[in-house]
């Protein structure tokens, strides 16, 4: 297991090399990455979590850098593991654990160290994942004269051919000679549909990443008592405003058009994504209120891994949130009081007022000022001749 310590002051120079801490950081980080290589339809969504040990490595040392020594350590190692298990790329894999894994955790400790807001910090971190892996692409085109991109339609093409072959041969009724064409006949535009698909599902697998690394990253460290300064993924509710971008992307997807109902898909599985952090707030909030154990996640994180469409059940829960509000958040101010009015709170404790003979009049334990902003109907009590004013003098 992983060894934390508290998060140090200032940063000192002399203090001894963390040995195994940097050990077990590389040693975690490369076996989660490595599932992508041994089981690659369940190994994407484990690889998701090999940035965490690089974020908190890179948070509690961060004079030593030990994060981004931990990132190329790895790196090293997943090209020599990758070699020996004659992955035809182990170059390339290096460069995807390097953009998609260890950049961004880098970025995420930097931010979280800032306390930079929960948003900002999710789309930057996604803009560096697209932004250098699609860099990696161009550059592999590049190299190659485009054959790299004739080498992947191909292997899109092959692989439609054996889904559109496994159809008609599965077809619970006898399709006729024409049916078998007209079926073959949509492969085109299945491929130009799978195409065009691709921008959002990198964006959405590139900003699920990034909710990940930042939801668990600061799950541990509020489980050992060490503050990040940044709100966790059960007290993270998004703007109301962003479920009317949801609706208009999917009403775009009702237009009468191709390019337009693309556009619509893409827009709705990046948002998607975002609900769906929500809807895993949603249940982490009920799992700690009803302290459930380790048993739970186990469970749910097979279910996950073997149907990852329980993903789109949190991203229900997510929107049913803005109105049903499982948490009890909306409406509160950062204070926690259930009030959303724009005003400014000022806890003051009184001693006990008394006529100077002992005798006490009054005895107030704790007086709760509201203090609105300029302009606001609220500012009646403190004008001229108001109630508070006649109430102070009373006293």
């Amino acid at each position: 297991m992983l060894h934390f310590l508290p998060l140090p002051r200032k940063a000192e120079l002399n203090t001894p090399f963390p040995v195994g801490v940097f050990l077990s950081t590389v040693s975690f980080s490369t076996a989660l990455y490595l599932s992508l290589l041994a089981l690659p339809r369940v190994g994407i969504l484990v690889a998701m979590f090999s940035g965490v040990p690089l974020v908190l490595a890179q948070i509690q040392f961060p004079a030593q850098l030990l994060g981004t020594g931990a990132m190329i350590t790895s790196g090293g190692l997943i090209f020599l593991l990758g070699s020996l298990l004659h992955n035809p790329m182990p170059g390339l894999q290096v460069l995807i654990y390097i953009g998609w894994c260890g950049l961004p955790a880098l970025l995420t400790a930097e931010l979280l160290r800032r306390q930079v807001r929960i948003l900002p910090m999710l789309f930057s971190t996604s803009f560096q994942i697209l932004f250098f892996l699609g860099g990696i692409g161009l550059f592999l085109y590049m190299k190659t004269h485009g054959q790299i991109w004739t080498g992947f339609a191909q292997t899109i093409h092959g692989a439609l051919d054996v889904v559109m072959n496994a159809a008609i041969k599965n077809s619970q009724t006898t399709l006729t000679p024409s049916d078998q064409a007209r079926v073959l006949g949509l492969e085109p535009l299945i491929y130009r549909a799978f195409i065009a698909l691709l921008p959002g599902v990198l964006s959405s697998l590139a900003l699920l990443t990034a909710v990940t690394v930042w939801a668990t990253t600061v799950g541990i460290l509020e489980s050992r008592n060490l503050s990040s300064g940044v709100l966790g993924i059960d007290r993270w509710v998004l703007p109301d405003p962003v479920i009317f971008a949801l609706i208009a992307s999917m009403a775009l997807l009702l237009i009468p058009s191709f390019e337009i109902r693309v556009l619509g898909t893409n827009l709705v599985m990046v948002l998607g994504v975002l609900y769906v952090g929500q809807g895993a707030g949603v249940l982490l909030s009920y799992v700690r209120k009803r302290r459930l154990g380790a048993w739970f996640w186990l469970v749910s994180g097979v279910f996950i891994l073997i149907q990852p469409m329980f993903l789109m059940i949190l991203g229900i829960v997510g929107i049913i949130d803005i109105w049903a509000d499982f948490r009890q958040l909306r409406g509160k101010s950062p204070g926690g009081d259930g009030s959303n009015e724009k005003g400014r709170f000022v806890e003051k404790k009184l001693d006990d007022l008394s006529d100077g003979d002992g005798s006490h009049r009054y005895s107030f334990r704790t007086l709760r000022l509201r203090i609105p902003l300029r302009g606001s109907r609220l500012m009646g009590p403190f004008r001229r001749g108001g109630r508070l004013q006649g109430a102070i003098r009373a006293a």
